[in-house]
């Protein structure tokens, strides 16, 4: 359960880990838009993440390519984020830092892995995956309230 007024470390919601990952932009990546979208190397792509054009198959260290404009890294690629909502639709109506659905199965994470082609590093890109599943290309940033 979360207690949103304590103070502590906590996953980020969805919306604060895009809000996060775009810092300010708003293009598909903090450095602009991507060329290829698939398995093909992209130059943009690659100075801002570890993808499946340039990983070779594996994790890195952190803070090996450039960061944001707010000095975060590996907001793309690498490893698949987790988030703290449950996967679900997306309100109909327009909503400030939403949160996701009060349960469910899946958990969402974000900003693609290494495993990943490029589209799927997007900032706006969401992927779901089971909280009991564990995987080399699974991994968290950590969000804090003051």
């Amino acid at each position: 359960l979360w207690n949103r007024e304590a103070n502590g470390y906590r996953l980020p919601t969805e919306a604060e880990w895009e809000y996060a990952c775009r810092a300010g932009a708003r293009s598909a990546f903090f450095i602009g838009r991507i060329v290829h979208c698939c398995r093909q190397f992209d130059p943009g792509v690659a100075a801002v993440a570890w993808y499946a054009g340039n990983a070779a198959e594996g994790t890195h260290e952190v803070k090996k390519k450039q960061a944001n404009n707010w000095g975060l890294h590996d907001t793309h690629g690498n490893v698949w984020e987790w988030c703290w909502d449950w996967y679900g639709e997306y309100p109909l109506d327009a909503t400030r830092d939403p949160l996701g659905t009060a349960n469910g199965v899946l958990r969402v994470t974000r900003g693609g892995g290494w495993i990943s082609y490029a589209r799927l590093c997007r900032s706006a890109y969401r992927g779901s995956v089971n909280p009991a599943q564990r995987e080399n290309y699974i991994g968290l940033r950590i969000a804090r309230n003051f």
